[in-house]
Formats: C-alpha cells, sequence, structure tokens
C-alpha cells in the first residue's frame, strides 16, 4: 500500500514537472556515503524549478554492498532556494523517500528486517529532511553537497552527499 503511495506521489509531481511553464531543468549525479547502508554510493537526479526559488528534486542511489547486502533508494523532495551573494545558495530540503534492501543468499538481520538466504528484498517508505548549498560555476554547471536525515522505519539513516548538475 505504502509503495502504491509513493508511486502516486511521484508520477504526481512528475507530472507538475513536465507541465510548468517557465522552469529551468537540471540534471546530474551524486556521491552519496549513508550511515545505516555503512558504505558509499552513486546515483542520479534531475531537478525543476518551479520558481526562482523553488523546485523539486527527483533522486536515486544505489549503495554499493555491505555485508551480503545491496541498498537503494528513491527520493522526492522540494528545495527552497535562499541567494547568498551571486553564486552560493542555501536550501533546506524535505520530502519522502523508498529504501529498498536486497540480501544475496546470506542470512542478514538488518534495522529490524529479516533478510534470509533465499536473496528476500524489503522495501519501506519514510521521509527525508535536510538542507545543503550549491556552488554556480557559470550558466549551466553547478556543484552542491547536502545532508539528509531519512526516517524510515528501523533502517533510518543520515546521508551525506556531493555532486554536480548541469542546467538547461
Amino acid at each position: 500500500m505504502m509503495k502504491r503511495i509513493l508511486l502516486v506521489i511521484v508520477m504526481a509531481a512528475t507530472m507538475v514537472m513536465v507541465h510548468a511553464e517557465g522552469g529551468k531543468w537540471a540534471v546530474g549525479g551524486q556521491v552519496v556515503y549513508g550511515s545505516k547502508a555503512e558504505t558509499a554510493g552513486v546515483g542520479p537526479h534531475v531537478k525543476y524549478c518551479l520558481t526562482d526559488a523553488f523546485r523539486a528534486n527527483l533522486s536515486g542511489n544505489y549503495y554499493f554492498k555491505h555485508s551480503g547486502v545491496n541498498a537503494f533508494d528513491v527520493n522526492l523532495e522540494a528545495n527552497y532556494l535562499f541567494g547568498i551573494g551571486e553564486k552560493v545558495r542555501l536550501y533546506p530540503l524535505a520530502g519522502v523517500c523508498l529504501g529498498i534492501w536486497h540480501a544475496d543468499g546470506v542470512n542478514i538481520s538488518y534495522g529490524g528486517m529479516n533478510l534470509g538466504v533465499d536473496g528476500q528484498t524489503e522495501s519501506k517508505v519514510g521521509a527525508n529532511v535536510g538542507g545543503g548549498f550549491e556552488y554556480l560555476l557559470g550558466d549551466h554547471l553547478s556543484l552542491n553537497a547536502e545532508v539528509k536525515y531519512q526516517i524510515i522505519s528501523h533502517a533510518s539513516q543520515v546521508v551525506f552527499g556531493i555532486g554536480a548538475s548541469y542546467r538547461f
């Protein structure tokens, strides 16, 4: 049921982003570290500015295998941008996330979930809160760093990320 709710939210946000006028798109990638996953990861992101100060961010991360567990997350967040000088923007973030864990043939207990030897997959919906900053390198390229807390039942974690985006 929670997966369906998240899917509806993602689809609605995508339709709003596609049909909104006058916004700017940005696509890019990021390197992350998850405190619960205890490993680094990588993933893409797509951002859409609904106004000069408000944007939606859709991202996904694959965390490298650690102790026999693969972890993924999908995030839909809102950012409110505060300009600090010409090139720096700070932003708080809030949104929803879907965490997915898969045991690769090992018997693992992970955050209250028993991922058995049959390669079981578990997923849970949660929320993200945090913030970051963005440095504009020019009209189209930017670098960012952020930290967020993923609130997921028995699997909450802090996620640190750095990334780059191309705006068009």
